[in-house]
């Protein structure tokens, strides 16, 4: 889950540090899809964390209401990604204003980022209540249901968030031989243009942003 977490706070820090040196709107519109992306992603990891994942944990652990600390934390900053994702959405390119955007991405990172802290640690504890390959199974199979998105957008954002040199190394998310490859030269096609904005190429190696530092 660290991995996963890690590469949202990328993501919004691309984000933040790339919005005030756009001026082409071609850029911009991009940029745009990209934020909006971003938004829509986290915002759906967390409504499968609530219906899904969280429910499944505490059933294994047997402990109703464990995470519901979690869950209320997510309504709590809830509204702010919802605006960033308007924001994203339905702003056209003449209208686009760096100031704003900069300035909700800093009302939501400071409970965004608690929030990712403290989740891990409230997970980690549960490895004292129950069967850890029950509850990574859990894991898994919201893993799975999270990869039916859209094949075109959360594929080559995710994999650019992600850092392979992270720790020393990692293997996050876990695919099947080639699928990068795939997502590179097919999935990533079509919004090429957004993922000129990740931090990471769709092998996960790091690289200079394309705008700003």
């Amino acid at each position: 889950m660290r991995h996963a977490h890690n590469a949202m706070l990328r993501g919004l820090n691309s984000i933040y540090h790339q919005a005030p040196h756009l001026t082409s709107p071609n850029d911009i519109t991009d940029f745009l899809f990209f934020v909006r992306s971003w938004a829509e992603w986290v915002s759906h990891h967390h409504v499968i964390e609530e219906e899904r994942m969280f429910p499944g944990f505490e059933r294994v652990i047997g402990r109703e209401g464990y995470l519901g600390g979690e869950v209320e934390e997510h309504h709590g900053f809830q509204p702010l990604l919802s605006k960033l994702l308007e924001y994203g959405k339905g702003t056209k390119a003449g209208e686009y204003n760096p100031g704003v955007l900069k300035k909700m991405i800093e009302d939501l990172a400071g409970p965004f980022r608690e929030h990712l802290a403290g989740e891990i640690e409230t997970l980690l504890r549960m490895e004292g209540y129950g069967d850890g390959d029950k509850l990574l199974e859990v894991y898994k199979e919201c893993e799975a249901e999270a990869g039916t998105q859209d094949k075109n957008v959360v594929p080559p954002m995710v994999l650019g968030l992600r850092d392979v040199t992270f720790e020393g190394g990692n293997n996050w998310p876990a695919m099947p031989p080639l699928s990068a490859w795939f997502v590179h030269y097919i999935f990533a096609r079509k919004h090429a243009g957004a993922w000129r904005f990740l931090p990471c190429d769709t092998w996960g190696r790091p690289r200079q942003l394309a705008f700003g530092k």
